[in-house]
């Protein structure tokens, strides 16, 4: 799930940090608390933010889209948009959400497909019933978009910064890779059209756009300097690279030859420009951002990486609660519980399995990531990048490598840009890559040393036809 907020480490986030740390030492025993009911209810799976699907169709057909081009054809028998009284639900599920669990602020983001085809009135009416009643029970909405940016326009623009809505715009490099990809239903690029309506965003107010931000789909193909200096120069506040959604079922590069770190040698030219940048409008890139922030002691502003739970929930056009809807590379309708608002609460959607699993994705973790020493960091990766038919997630991501390379590297720039005195009282250390790497590569995943009860909920999710 992306969309752009960040959110500070709570007293429970630091509670799961802690237990993080000692499950080396105490795997077995952390593992069986971890998957009790008991545990569960300890740390309070709760959502904070929901993913709402206010369209589920879209103007374009990127190749790579999860929603509609990786197999999951579910969309098909769903409404293209939210009814009312599914919005009604939705409101009335939060509100007893956030009184069950004391929850004072509430994410609500608009995806798709594309949201903007529902238009302007629907999020307006959905934005002033949402403010309205949850104001009335102490709690705080915040609202951001999640866009391919072809339909941004000034109404638009007026609309978000009248409701303050942060708003992503999708965008994958320079025009002639974004057009390979992200092209419309008669397969036409779309990047004349995205910029256009970047620059109307950012154009229309100093408001409008501090609120914006881009989202990149990492492509080796593209010069990533002349990545950087092309999003930099769109003025824009906060740009994120995301991996390909690939996982060991459909991995473009598993051809790639030992050690080979394709993205993270693409990210990290990215990232000493930008780390050495002393330009004041410098950007936040919110990968390289939220992994100071973890190795700090933080917590990782989305829920790719780190040692935290999740709490996020998808909502679709019908009303159906899943758990991330980047899942749905894992199959046709595996995100499908059965849960729905007008059915279910958010407490009984938490319990259904794949929620269950994505909540607490980095803290369930394989046995290479248990023994590997930026766990606390990685958290095991993007769930969906875990999955393999034949167990499940009972993986590391396709893309370790690259992160640990990534993430060893960011830290030790951390600490040489610290005083040693301060470096002490953080407890950090230099990471040696070469070392890690070798631990975790004479592992052998299949050892009986990895709690069973832990690997019976990891493989649950394999298809028993493999």
């Amino acid at each position: 799930m992306q969309f752009m907020v960040l959110k500070p480490l709570g007293c429970k986030h630091m509670v799961m940090f802690l237990l993080a740390k000692e499950q080396r030492k105490f795997s077995n025993i952390f593992w069986h608390l971890i998957l009790s009911s008991a545990f569960k209810t300890f740390i309070m799976l709760n959502c904070k933010a929901l993913l709402i699907k206010s369209a589920s169709r879209c103007n374009l057909n990127c190749t790579y889209c999860y929603m509609y081009n990786t197999g999951d054809l579910s969309y098909k028998t769903q409404p293209k948009f939210i009814s009312d009284e599914t919005v009604d639900k939705i409101i009335y599920r939060v509100i007893e959400h956030c009184r069950e669990h004391d929850i004072n602020n509430f994410l609500f983001s608009f995806h798709g497909g594309e949201p903007m085809l529902a238009g302007i009135e629907f999020h307006d009416k959905f934005i002033r019933k949402a403010n309205d009643l949850l104001l009335k029970n102490n709690v705080e909405p915040i609202y951001s978009i999640q866009s391919n940016g072809t339909l941004i326009s000034e109404e638009w623009c007026d609309f978000l910064e009248n409701h303050q809505v942060i708003t992503g715009v999708s965008i994958d490099g320079t025009k002639e890779n974004n057009d390979k990809f992200r092209i419309d239903h008669k397969g036409k690029g779309s990047y004349d059209r995205i910029i256009k309506g970047i620059k109307t965003l950012v154009g229309f107010s100093e408001d409008s756009r501090k609120r914006a931000g881009i989202l990149s789909v990492i492509n080796l193909s593209d010069n990533p300097l002349e990545v950087y200096e092309h999003f930099k120069s769109l003025n824009v506040p906060l740009i994120d690279f995301l991996f390909p959604l690939y996982n060991y079922d459909n991995n473009p590069n598993k051809d790639y030859k030992q050690g080979e770190t394709p993205y993270a040698d693409w990210l990290l030219k990215i990232f000493y420009k930008w780390f050495n940048d002393k330009d004041f409008n410098r950007p936040i890139i919110r990968t390289f951002s939220g992994f100071i922030e973890v190795v700090l002691g933080g917590r990782f502003p989305v829920d790719f990486y780190g040692s935290t739970q999740s709490d996020l929930l998808v909502i679709e056009t019908n009303g159906e609660i899943e758990a991330v809807d980047a899942l749905k590379i894992c199959g046709h309708r595996f995100t499908k519980s059965g849960a729905n608002v007008h059915t279910h609460s958010f407490d009984e959607a938490l319990k259904t399995p794949l929620a269950s699993t994505y909540h607490l994705s980095h803290q369930q973790l394989p046995l290479k990531c248990q023994k590997c020493d930026i766990n606390e960091i990685c958290g095991g990766g993007y769930l969906p990048t875990r999955y393999k038919s034949s167990n499940g997630f009972n993986n590391e991501t396709i893309y370790c490598k690259d992160l640990l390379k990534l993430i060893t590297t960011i830290q030790n720039e951390v600490i040489n840009q610290m005083p040693n005195n301060l470096r002490r009282n953080l407890n950090l250390d230099y990471l040696n890559h070469n070392e890690i790497v070798s631990i975790i590569d004479n592992i052998n995943s299949s050892e009986t040393e990895l709690n069973n009860d832990l690997r019976i909920a990891l493989e649950s999710f394999k298809k028993t036809n493999v």
